[in-house]
């Protein structure tokens, strides 16, 4: 696989993270469709799942940006990082039904995974 169909595959993961957090409180009624047309003035009462989920989600998007820099550097270099951005890739995929499950020790070796991705992604470059 391309280095750019992984780059737009983790822009899809993105959004289908994004749509989680509103798919489980329709799930599980925690929210009603009333409140996801409204300004949210009001804090609803959610899930733990609800809460993993945007905690995997903001926890994608603190490595995203240096995934994207380096597939952007691997592409714009002719470094060929695909092999490492797919387990990245993988990994990231991987974390999110296993974090919010709630499988403490595995999802922190998920996590690990994809952060030794990134290390030698950027080695490759040295």
């Amino acid at each position: 696989m391309t280095l750019t169909s992984i780059l737009i595959l983790s822009f899809l993961l993105v959004l289908i993270q994004i749509t989680i957090p509103v798919l489980i409180s329709l799930l599980t009624n925690n929210v009603k469709l009333s409140y996801l047309f409204s300004s949210r003035d009001n804090i609803a009462n959610t899930s733990i799942y609800i809460g993993r989920a945007n905690r995997s989600l903001k926890n994608l998007f603190e490595t995203l940006p240096i995934f994207i820099g380096l597939i952007l550097l691997s592409i714009i270099s002719d470094v060929d990082n695909s092999f490492l951005a797919m387990i990245w890739l993988l990994a990231r995929i991987i974390y999110v039904p296993v974090y919010i499950v709630g499988i403490n020790y595995v999802r922190t070796g998920i996590w690990a995974i994809a952060l030794i991705c990134l290390i030698m992604m950027s080695l490759n470059f040295l």
